[in-house]
């Protein structure tokens, strides 16, 4: 029982990672949506083409920023956020 304890706890931040993209993601899509909605009430007519353009766009950017800034969260508390490779630096040995 106890190593499922500690499987979990492992888990926990990976979790929590994806869950901050996931947030970064939602959020950009949201915003993309408002701004495409502004570019209709004042005149473009980019329907839902546009819509779909500019809402997945700012999304991934959403995400991206998302990502940088909880690998630098990540980075300061200490985790490792790249994987362990056999050919790393000497002093990881």
């Amino acid at each position: 029982m106890a190593k499922a304890t500690k499987q979990e706890g492992a888990e926990a931040p990976q979790r929590s990672r994806i869950a901050i993209v996931l947030t970064g993601v939602v959020l950009g899509a949201v915003w993309g949506t408002l701004m495409w909605g502004l570019f209709e009430l004042l005149g473009r007519d980019s329907g839902v083409r546009g819509w779909a353009y500019l809402a997945f766009t700012v999304a991934m950017l959403g995400g991206g920023v998302a990502a940088f800034f909880g690998a630098t969260g990540a980075a300061r508390r200490g985790e490792q956020i790249g994987p362990k490779l056999p050919f790393g630096r000497k002093r990881d040995r």
